[in-house]
């Protein structure tokens, strides 16, 4: 995914992927859906999207557009002396392939990947998602999990989680926009999760 040998993507220009771009994909909040009918007035309407507009920032429009890197958490991988193992890249269907092509130059652009000299490589596998038009890029890491040593880092309950709930009488859902993409790495880890595929090696 990430190598600690690897140039910089926005310094870089790829003979595959050309025309690397510095840029954050922004929302349109224009086009958001707010208010319900014949329960909130104009005015709390007009505040709503001003409070969306605020912050921008952290939602994604539709589309395999990239999410910005989060901040205050990291993985870590820790394989042990566990040797690198470089897989080959699996084929892809042409009329995915500008798909894929898309998705990891919008990743390049936003910095979320790199392009990478790693030791170890995994071939991605690519999903269509619900929609049946934009692709899910996955990553097919059972040999690399093989070699992962498990930390001891108890998960919280959903049980006690729910207690915080109590008295609350609005609630809200948001779903989190490739989130897998949004997680910081240490250097070990950048190398021990490079992946390939046809385009080259991240």
């Amino acid at each position: 995914m990430w190598s600690s040998h690897a140039r910089s993507s926005r310094q870089v220009t790829s003979g595959i992927l050309p025309e690397l771009l510095d840029q954050s994909p922004e929302c349109d909040i224009t086009q958001a859906d707010v208010g319900e009918p014949g329960l909130s007035t104009d005015i709390q309407d007009h505040k709503l999207k001003g409070i969306l507009e605020h912050h921008r920032k952290f939602f994604l429009g539709d589309g395999n557009a990239a999410p910005a890197p989060a901040r205050g958490v990291v993985c870590d991988l820790d394989v042990g002396d566990a040797r690198p193992v470089a897989q080959r890249p699996r084929s892809i269907t042409p009329h995915i392939m500008i798909k894929v092509y898309e998705l990891l130059k919008n990743l390049l652009e936003t910095g979320l990947v790199e392009h990478s000299e790693s030791h170890w490589a995994s071939p991605i596998v690519i999903v269509l998602k619900k929609n049946g038009i934009d692709v899910r890029m996955c990553i097919d890491y059972r040999v690399v999990n093989s070699f992962i040593r498990l930390s001891n880092c108890p998960l919280p309950l959903i049980d006690d989680l729910l207690v915080g709930f109590e008295g609350a009488m609005w609630f809200m859902s948001l779903d989190m926009a490739s989130g897998f993409w949004v997680i910081r790495m240490t250097e070990r880890a950048k190398l021990v999760s490079a992946y390939v595929c046809p385009f080259g090696h991240f």
